[in-house]
């Protein structure tokens, strides 16, 4: 089945449908309201552009949708408000069970990289560049309450007004945070609230390089 637009194959698609984008710059925002998986055949050609589309979000998961899959895309310069309204992708909440891979968030001014609220378990985001947010705005984020099950891997980000990484405001349990290379951030590189068992926490193997604060900080552990 083929569509025009990608939000078009997502209206139309079924829960847990793949929906495989060519090679073609989008200039759409998009609303996922299902569970699916979105993917590129090729990430830096596969290109969702905000240029002319006004303020708001790039990627939007609404409230409760999981088993989100995003893979080979790049998603850039979207307008967005505010660093923690706005983003180039952002879950709303409760957006269990999401997974990002090979995904290139850039110059998205005024919103953040990616920004998801927790509560949330299972997130992943496996070699994501996110670079160029400006305004408050961080790399990748996850807010408020519970985090559980996070795991960062061999992503690259930098240059954004910020912090690189950051898991914010509540608490985090069974976090990974590995072979990331985060440079030349406002603030901090890589910052960490309320980190916490059962699960083990695990940083290792990151590079954090010219950062304008800390290059680690945890805040308020238990």
């Amino acid at each position: 089945t083929y569509f025009m637009t990608i939000q078009s194959a997502i209206n139309g698609a079924n829960p847990a449908d793949v929906i495989e984008c060519e090679e073609y710059i989008y200039n759409e925002r998009l609303t996922i309201d299902k569970p699916l998986t979105i993917q590129g055949v090729n990430k830096t050609n596969c290109i969702i552009d905000g240029t002319g589309l006004g303020t708001g979000k790039g990627i939007q998961i609404n409230t409760g949708i999981t088993n989100v899959i995003l893979k080979r895309l790049t998603i850039q310069n979207f307008s967005g408000s505010d660093g923690n309204e706005d983003a180039g992708i952002y879950a709303i909440g409760g957006n269990n069970n999401l997974y990002i891979e090979s995904v290139i968030i850039q110059n998205n001014v005024g919103g953040s990289g990616f920004y998801a609220n927790g509560p949330v378990n299972t997130v992943t985001l496996d070699s994501v560049t996110s670079s160029g947010h400006s305004t408050g705005a961080r790399g990748i984020v996850i807010w408020n309450g519970l985090k559980e099950n996070i795991t960062f891997t061999n992503c690259e980000v930098f240059g954004n007004n910020c912090c690189g990484m950051e898991l914010q405001d509540g608490e985090a349990s069974g976090v990974t945070i590995k072979n990331n290379n985060i440079h030349d951030n406002a603030d901090n590189g890589l910052g960490l609230m309320g980190m916490q068992g059962p699960g083990e926490n695990l940083i290792k193997g990151n590079i954090l390089l010219n950062n304008g604060r800390f290059g680690i900080e945890i805040k308020n552990p238990n």
